[in-house]
């Protein structure tokens, strides 16, 4: 008995370093571009297939005698359902006890952002300063390798915040002519009345309208 339940540990192991470690030196193109979507459905497969290697290893020491197809799915529906439910869990405590370690693995990712007029545009979002609408565009302030830069893309504002703004995006709406990414911004006046916030390292002032203060303060507190 101690022989199986150690050889149960051995296949685990060689299991992960199967799904974590071969499959992405095979395979390296799916692991390319990677987001957190792309991270939670990578994550449920391999809970699956170490569920599923684990129950028909059990099932060979017992050469299959009490195996059936409907135990099968479901120890893999359980597996999944505990995996899933534990993964959410602690990724519901991680963002309320810090928001900005997750919006940082959002942050890397690569937003693909489509024009009224069908035009398209790939934006990292770690590199966005912010957003400023002018009319029928908006000018994307943003800086690489240190160097700053602005774009000037037609699209309503509101069709931009529609496409890269969610509650793990360190993209948020300030104004009705601004979108701040928060990790570049700090608060510089407090006042609801006449808030305004600076991007750090610039000096560049954005104004916040009152029915925007409350969510940037508490979005840009939880700064360093």
């Amino acid at each position: 008995v101690d022989l199986i339940i150690l050889s149960l540990g051995v296949l685990f192991i060689i299991s992960v370093l199967f799904m974590e470690w071969l499959i992405p030196a095979v395979l390296p193109k799916l692991f390319r571009k990677w987001t957190l979507g792309k991270a939670l459905l990578w994550y449920a497969v391999v809970i699956l297939f170490i569920g599923a290697m684990q129950f028909l290893y059990k099932s060979f020491w017992s050469n299959f005698q009490e195996f059936t197809w409907g135990d099968f799915f479901g120890v893999l529906a359980r597996t999944f359902g505990i995996g899933i439910t534990v993964s959410f869990f602690v990724t519901g405590i991680w963002q309320y006890l810090n928001r900005r370690r997750l919006s940082l693995i959002t942050s890397a990712e690569t937003y693909t952002v489509t024009s009224q007029t069908g035009k398209t545009l790939s934006l990292n979002l770690k590199d966005i300063l912010y957003i400023s609408s002018d009319d029928n565009y908006v000018d994307i302030h943003y800086e690489v390798d240190g160097e700053r830069k602005k774009l000037v893309f037609r699209s309503s504002m509101k069709n931009v915040e529609k496409q890269i703004v969610n509650p793990l995006s360190p993209i948020l709406r300030c104004h009705r002519r601004f979108l701040i990414n928060s990790e570049h911004f700090v608060i510089d006046n407090p006042s609801n009345r006449s808030m305004t916030v600076k991007l750090k390292n610039h000096g560049d002032s954005v104004p916040v309208s009152g029915q925007y203060t409350t969510v940037v303060k508490a979005r840009l507190q939880i700064r360093p």
